[in-house]
């Protein structure tokens, strides 16, 4: 048997679009079959089609290798998505005889997004490929060089049908993951995102993960959150191996004695520390935006939000810091890096250790690049922050040439109101309010460039910050 225990884990996502054969692919390189395993789901089956995430493994050298294969369908997107947390590598597998795809340019951002830096690319149905191969290769390097990814990255044409081209792949999948700089941490507490969980006859609850830190030992306590139940580990499986203990980077099957399963879903996690996640619905973050993606963010606009194995949603408020004050900024712009409140619509579960989550617009047609990019924590808000915004007020010049100076009407209702705005300062070419003038509201203000002629009617702009509590996207009319 073999000695899995000692086997290095690495986890290859499996990205591409709907029919490119990810999951043919997929089992022509596996031996090993987990529960959740090729197409498992019975809707799969039916439809033809993967729709949920997917587990096997086969091993090269010193290496145990999981396959995560995730739907290419667009509506399925944010299961891809849940998947990313795990993986090491993610293999692009594209039809050769349709070339990149809707899908394909998505994963490739949304991958890009969470910093998976390394990705190999597998051409399949060569089978049907009636071209140049030679050419064909081309461009999709040229296609690829037009990505953070560059033209260089490993290409491996193959036949999923014909079972052609896989040595060389594993060779391939072998060279790359050889030179990996996979960081695990099997030190401290211990998580686990739960992807899948059931019930087995006369052994109670299991769940399958991928420990993403610290090591699981038999009988061991753990809680699953937020389902609020706990239990202790009776066995620990990695692939159908029976282990004693089990670290970092390794995918397991946990039988847990004590736990109620029927409180368990996806996007759980079981930990030996709860005290390392927060329920919160509000949280301070700092986005980076994809260049592709080309939508503007608006204050408040709706998100997809997805956190570990679970996608919510939200609305992102984005902000920009001057002299300690956050202010509103009405749209992102050209920005592709900015601080925003993200308010879901649930309190969620946040691990504060493990900070990233993918930004998506699922609102948007897929025919369409819906990923918006990644973002990282800054802090969750325990109340709902103090943000300033621009209030502009707008008046005229009334008389340019009194004696007295510039005299501006519009800006003030009352003379008490004008007395307010003595010493403000006004947007250029004019400086600031001088002084009131009458009982009316009008104003004295001051000009730049004293030679500079004005005419009445010319407008005169205040610009002033006010302060607001952000308020939740229900309340946000209140905001404008």
């Amino acid at each position: 048997m073999l000695d899995i225990e000692k086997k290095t884990p690495v986890h290859l996502g499996l990205f591409g679009h709907i029919d490119s054969g990810k999951t043919a692919v997929a089992a022509v390189l596996s031996d090993y079959i987990s529960t959740a395993g090729i197409d498992a789901h019975p809707q799969s089956k039916e439809r033809g089609i993967t729709i949920d995430l997917g587990f096997t493994s086969f091993v090269l050298d010193e290496y145990l290798i999981t396959l995560v294969d995730g739907p290419g369908h667009a509506d399925l997107i944010k299961i891809s998505a849940s998947s990313v947390e795990i993986i090491d590598c993610a293999l692009i597998v594209i039809d050769i005889t349709k070339g990149p795809q809707i899908q394909t340019g998505e994963h490739l951002i949304m991958i890009e997004s969470l910093n998976i830096d390394d990705i190999i690319v597998v051409l399949n149905k060569i089978d049907l490929f009636k071209g140049n191969l030679d050419a064909e290769v081309k461009k999709i390097r040229d296609f690829f060089g037009s990505t953070s990814y560059g033209p260089n990255i490993p290409i491996f044409s193959v036949s999923a049908k014909n079972q052609v081209g896989f040595e060389e792949l594993k060779e391939g999948i072998l060279e790359k993951i050889k030179g990996l700089d996979i960081q695990r941490n099997s030190e401290g507490s211990v998580f686990i995102p739960i992807d899948h969980h059931f019930s087995i006859k006369g052994r109670g609850a299991v769940i399958t993960g991928t420990i993403l830190r610290g090591k699981l030992n038999l009988n061991q306590d753990i809680d699953v959150i937020p389902a609020n139940t706990s239990g202790k580990v009776k066995s620990i499986q990695i692939f159908h191996q029976n282990v004693n203990e089990a670290k970092a980077g390794d995918r397991v099957g946990v039988n847990i004695k004590g736990l109620d399963i029927k409180k368990v879903y996806r996007g759980c996690y079981a930990t030996t520390n709860k005290k390392a996640f927060d329920l919160c619905d509000l949280i301070n973050i700092q986005v980076k935006q994809n260049k592709l993606f080309k939508p503007k963010t608006q204050f408040g606009t709706q998100v997809h939000v997805t956190i570990g194995m679970f996608t919510f949603t939200g609305n992102l408020f984005p902000y920009v810091e001057k002299n300690g004050k956050k202010i509103q900024l009405e749209s992102s712009g050209d920005l592709n890096i900015y601080n925003a409140y993200l308010w879901l619509n649930e309190k969620v579960f946040i691990n504060k250790e493990r900070t990233t989550m993918l930004i998506s617009r699922l609102d948007l047609p897929p025919t369409t690049l819906r990923i918006l990019g990644a973002a990282k924590l800054i802090e969750i808000a325990k109340e709902a922050p103090i943000l300033y915004k621009f209030k502009l007020k707008k008046g005229i010049v009334q008389n340019p040439r009194h004696a007295l100076g510039i005299v501006c009407s519009g800006l003030a209702q009352s003379y008490e109101g004008a007395k307010k705005l003595i010493g403000r300062k006004l947007e250029p070419p004019f400086t600031k309010i001088i002084s009131t003038f009458g009982t009316k509201g009008l104003v004295i203000v001051g000009i730049a460039t004293k030679d500079q002629i004005m005419n009445k009617g010319d407008p005169v702009a205040l610009k002033e910050l006010r302060s607001f509590t952000l308020k939740s996207k229900k309340d946000l009319n209140l905001l404008n």
